[in-house]
C-alpha cells in the first residue's frame, strides 16, 4: 500500500512534534510511506532536516493522510481512502453543518481523544456523513530523546541542589496551557521553607518583561494570604531562541515532575515525553493522557467545564462561546502538587509504569487498512 503523508512535521512545536510522531507511527505500519512537508505559519521555526520519505514517490496513492487545519485539507479523489488529522483540541456539542465541510470529505477521522471521537462522531452523523472518526492511541518518536542528558539544569543553578523540582513548559501568554492556574496553585501551597523549585521554560522566545508581569499577575492573586518573603523558589528558564530540545530533555531528567493542567483534551507531546523519562505528570482529568493511562501514569487533577471566551480566534468557529474547555480547579491542583511532594511510594510506583513506556512508544501501534 501506498501511503502520502502531508503535515508540519519540520515545525520545532507541538503540531510539529505530534505530526512528526503520526509519521513515524504510519512508517512503523510496513507500507510504503512519501511524505510532503506543511508549515502553518509565515515564519516557522523548523527543524533543518529532511525525512527520508520526502524522496519516495509512486506512481499511485492508496491512502491520504492530512495533518492540518481544516481549512487547508482537499479532497483527492485519486486516492482510495482520505484520512484527516485535525489537532482537535475540544468538543462542542453540537456543530454546524458549515464547520464540518472539511471533516465529512474525509473517509477517516483521526483523534487522540475518545471523548472528542464520540462527540465528532455523533455531529457527523447528524449530518448523514459516511465518516468514520477513529481515537488513536498515543504516538511519539523518541528518535531524537536520549535517555541521558548532556547537559544538567540542577548543575548548572546550584539553589536548586537538594530540591524537588517542578517544572512547567508552555506559552505562558496562553491562558488555555494552564501556566497561571500551575504558578497560583504552586505559590498557595508551598512556601520559601519547603525545598522545592517551581521551573518555569517558554518553549518559545518571551520578553523578559512579560516572563515578569506573568509572574507578578500570579503573585498578585495569593499576595493577600502570603507575604512575598515566603514565596517558594521559582526560577525561569530564559532562551533567546526558545527551549532548546536538549534543554527540554534535560528537563525531564533532572526534574521531579511536571506540571501541564492545560485545558485542551488533545495528548501533549510533552507529557507523553514527561511520562516517558518517568517523571509522573499532573495533568487535567479532561485531558486524553488521562483518558489513555489515569491514575497508574499520571496525576489527576479535577476541572470543570468552562466556557471559552477568548477574542483571538485562528478559525471562524474556534475559541467561541460555542466551545467548552476543562478548567483546572487550582485548590485540586495544589492539593495533588503537594501529594506528589510528600507520597514518594506513589511517585515511584508511577515511575515504575512510566518505564515501560520506551519501549511502548518504540513498537508498532497503528493500524490502516
Amino acid at each position: 500500500m501506498n501511503i502520502l503523508f502531508i503535515g508540519p512535521y519540520r515545525q520545532k512545536d507541538e503540531w510539529g512534534r505530534k505530526s512528526k510522531s503520526i509519521l513515524r507511527a504510519v512508517q512503523k505500519t510496513g507500507h510504503n510511506v512519501t511524505s510532503r512537508p506543511i508549515f502553518l505559519t509565515s515564519h516557522p521555526d523548523t527543524n533543518g532536516y529532511m525525512e527520508a520519505c520526502e524522496f519516495n514517490i509512486s506512481e499511485q496513492y492508496d491512502v491520504l493522510i492530512q495533518f492540518l487545519l481544516q481549512p487547508y485539507a482537499v479532497y483527492d479523489g485519486r486516492v482510495s481512502k482520505r484520512i484527516g488529522i485535525f489537532n482537535t483540541e475540544t468538543m462542542p456539542n453540537k456543530m454546524a453543518l458549515g464547520q464540518l465541510t472539511k471533516e465529512l470529505l474525509m473517509d477517516e477521522v483521526w483523534t487522540d481523544s475518545c471523548f472528542i471521537q464520540k462527540g465528532l462522531q455523533n455531529s457527523l452523523d447528524s449530518y448523514q456523513g459516511n465518516v468514520k472518526v477513529r481515537a488513536i492511541p498515543p504516538v511519539l518518536d523518541t528518535t531524537d530523546l536520549e535517555e541521558t542528558s548532556s547537559i544538567s539544569i540542577k548543575a548548572s543553578d546550584r539553589e536548586l541542589d537538594g530540591r524537588f523540582l517542578f517544572y512547567y513548559i508552555g506559552n505562558l501568554a496562553e491562558d488555555k496551557g494552564g501556566f497561571k492556574e500551575t504558578c497560583i496553585a504552586y505559590m498557595s501551597t508551598f512556601s520559601s521553607s519547603d525545598q522545592v523549585a517551581l521551573i518555569v521554560a517558554p518553549e518559545a522566545p518571551f520578553p523578559e518583561e512579560e516572563v515578569n508581569k506573568a509572574l507578578e499577575d500570579c503573585r498578585a492573586c495569593v499576595g493577600e494570604i502570603k507575604h512575598s518573603l515566603h514565596y517558594p523558589l521559582i526560577k525561569v528558564i530564559r532562551s533567546q531562541n526558545g527551549l532548546q530540545r536538549s534543554e527540554r530533555v534535560a528537563l525531564h531528567v533532572d526534574s521531579d515532575c511536571m506540571v501541564s493542567p492545560g485545558y485542551s483534551l488533545a495528548t501533549s507531546s510533552l507529557v507523553l515525553e514527561a511520562a516517558m523519562y518517568k517523571n509522573t505528570p499532573i495533568v487535567n482529568k479532561g485531558n486524553a493522557c488521562y483518558e489513555w493511562w489515569g491514575e497508574e501514569n499520571l496525576w489527576g487533577v479535577e476541572s470543570y467545564e468552562d466556557l471559552c471566551v477568548s477574542r483571538q480566534r485562528p478559525l471562524p468557529y474556534r475559541f467561541t462561546s460555542g466551545e467548552s474547555w476543562q478548567k483546572p480547579i487550582i485548590k485540586s491542583l495544589g492539593e495533588t502538587m503537594l501529594e506528589v511532594y510528600i507520597d514518594k511510594f506513589k511517585r515511584d510506583k508511577k515511575a515504575k509504569a512510566n518505564s515501560k513506556l520506551r519501549n511502548y512508544f518504540n513498537e508498532p501501534s497503528l493500524e490502516i487498512v
